[in-house]
């Protein structure tokens, strides 16, 4: 089983369906259902009571965990001096708390199904960007909770990637900035081609953690 969260969409949506194509049995956590998922959590991660019902509905699975993968996350795009309490809350608990607690609530069976885990991070997560303060900020957080990780998980046979990609066609831009880039061409990665990365990392035999990449991206005119 691989449980992928925001599979209803973008990156977790064609990483959903690659696994799905190969055979494997998903598990999506989101507000929306997803198409290739065999199980379907549908809720919030932004409050803590409903990560919990996550875990909760995740430790019910009866088939191996074989990896968990957070995909699910928010942009957000704010001049410093227009920052506002709620858009940090919002971001933070999206982007960093989810992570955290689903781990957190999941690790005895995460230990014991020797289950691989993707931080998905970002890009903006390794370098300031103008305009996106909070979101840089989340993002270098949920790298710092990847590495904490991997302490904690050292001498287990548990791998921990932190994946930090650059811009990719998704709806996540949108909803932040009101513009659709999933129609420029060579400009934007495809999802789909960053999901077949991950998966190709997480098809790696289990003796070898790639611990972080980073996928810039290049214009293609």
């Amino acid at each position: 089983m691989i449980v992928i969260t925001g599979a209803s969409d973008g990156l977790g949506l064609q990483l959903a369906k690659l696994y799905k194509e190969a055979g494997k049995k998903v598990a999506n956590i989101s507000r929306n259902e997803s198409d290739y998922a065999d199980t379907n959590i549908t809720l919030s991660l932004s409050e803590g009571a409903e990560i919990e019902k996550a875990a909760a509905e995740v430790a019910k699975i009866d088939e191996p965990i074989e990896a968990i993968v957070y995909c699910a996350g928010v942009l957000s795009i704010q001049p410093l001096g227009e920052i506002t309490e709620d858009e940090i809350k919002r971001l933070m608990s999206t982007n960093v708390k989810s992570q955290i607690l689903l781990t957190s609530k999941l690790v005895d069976r995460i230990k014991k199904d020797k289950t691989d885990i993707v931080c998905v991070a970002s890009t903006v997560g390794t370098k300031g960007y103008v305009d996106q303060a909070v979101y840089g900020a989340s993002k270098w957080a949920v790298r710092g909770f990847a590495a904490n990780l991997q302490a904690e998980f050292k001498d287990l046979p548990n791998r921990v990637i932190s994946f930090c990609p650059g811009g990719f066609k998704s709806k996540l831009f949108e909803k932040a900035t009101g513009d659709d880039n999933t129609t420029n061409e060579g400009e934007w990665m495809r999802p789909e081609d960053v999901a077949l990365f991950i998966k190709q990392i997480l098809d790696l035999p289990k003796n070898m953690e790639v611990s972080e990449v980073i996928v810039n991206r290049k214009s293609v005119k």
